[in-house]
């Protein structure tokens, strides 16, 4: 049964529906590139289909706009895949769970892919028309934008004419971009030595955080589970001597992650857990409108590896305290833009490192250059 048929334009929303059916995270687009291959096969479409999984297909202009310069119409068929905290839903091999509330459309526990399944669905509506009047439409399907724009930069662009092209993928129905920030993903890995150390094992939780994406949301002022994960840290060792065994947060690098978890050893467990109590009341202070659900859980553990040593857990601490993160430059010249931001999107650990990985924007080349450098910098 339908749950978007009831709304307007129908075309729009039919193919949107049919495109959430499909699992179409970002790496695994061949399934929703098949679904458009055929989509113009039954209307005799001329098509391409890349090994990247990019497709392009191409309608002749109308009657009449034969002489008129060829449109491009752009969007990209990857979404970001997270999922609320319990969620069992495999987002690799399941399609998504409509729901209407009001005038918004969501899917249930999961992300909805709005970006930018809107943008493949309104191209196609563009190109299954048939009282429509048009120039050569020339519809650019391209893959794993959200992890760095791979389909596009592998985009075979013989077979188009146009020199005009809509990218779809703007936040605001009706606003027209112009431009866009340039993106950077870092990766930052610290070396880690261990040690033996005499101690509790115990598992420490942030989660309840609201998340978001790193580039539309960043601005929202919500927590970075990563983040607060840093400053826990270094409240607890404030208070008794402890050794960090592993640490992982988040999912994407593009993002902000909605729990964090890190493994320690303490030498007093009591204190440890009072420190978590003492701060996740000052979190939920001052993310109560952002995030009021933030809580910090903690139970005992078994250690799998030994701790980190008492050098690498001051590093640890270090990176997660100190690398910047969130919005670094607001525009001078459009009011509420932001203007260079990064997000702590994937922290996780083993036996030999620490890694940390970035998704680093700005819509000026020499500061977005300005943060990796200082990544580089801050990580030696």
């Amino acid at each position: 049964m339908s749950v978007l048929g009831h709304l307007e334009p129908k075309s729009v929303f039919s193919f949107f529906e049919e495109m959430c059916a499909i699992p179409h995270g970002s790496g695994n687009t061949k399934e929703v590139g098949d679904w458009l291959v055929s989509f113009a096969r039954e209307r005799g479409l001329e098509y391409y289909q890349d090994e990247l999984n990019n497709v392009i297909i191409i309608k002749e202009a109308s009657p009449g706009y034969e002489t008129s310069p060829a449109v491009i119409i752009q969007g990209h068929t990857d979404m970001v895949c997270e999922k609320a905290p319990g969620c069992t839903k495999d987002m690799a091999k399941e399609g998504l769970d409509l729901a209407v509330e009001g005038d918004t459309i969501l899917a249930r526990d999961t992300t909805l892919g709005g970006d930018d399944g809107i943008a493949v669905a309104v191209a196609l509506a563009v190109l299954d028309a048939d009282d429509l009047p048009h120039p050569r439409v020339e519809a650019v399907f391209t893959v794993d934008e959200e992890v760095g724009m791979g389909g596009a930069m592998g985009l075979d662009v013989s077979p188009l004419r146009g020199r005009t092209m809509l990218n779809i993928d703007s936040e605001v129905e009706g606003v027209f971009t112009v431009s866009c920030a340039g993106g950077n993903m870092s990766r930052c890995a610290l070396p880690v030595s261990r040690a033996p150390f005499d101690g509790a094992v115990m598992k420490v939780t942030i989660r309840g955080l609201q998340g978001g994406h790193s580039g539309i949301e960043i601005h929202k002022g919500r927590a970075n589970a990563n983040m607060l994960l840093g400053r826990l840290l270094w409240a607890v060792r404030k208070e008794t001597s402890l050794r960090i065994i592993s640490v992982a947060g988040g999912l994407k690098d593009n993002a902000i992650p909605v729990e964090a978890t890190a493994v320690l050893a303490v030498a007093d467990a009591a204190a440890a857990k009072a420190v978590c109590q003492e701060m996740e009341a000052a979190f939920r202070n001052e993310y109560c409108i952002t995030d009021p659900g933030v809580t910090i859980s903690t139970a005992d553990e078994e250690a799998d590896v030994i701790p980190m040593d008492a050098a690498a857990t001051d590093k640890v601490i270090c990176m997660l305290s100190c690398l910047p993160n969130g919005i670094q430059t607001m525009s001078a010249d459009i009011d509420g833009l932001v203007q260079t931001s990064l997000n702590l999107g994937i922290l996780d650990s083993d036996e030999t490192s620490v890694w940390a990985s970035f998704c680093v924007r700005s819509s000026v080349a020499t500061q977005k250059q300005m943060l990796v450098d200082r990544l580089n910098c801050l990580m030696k």
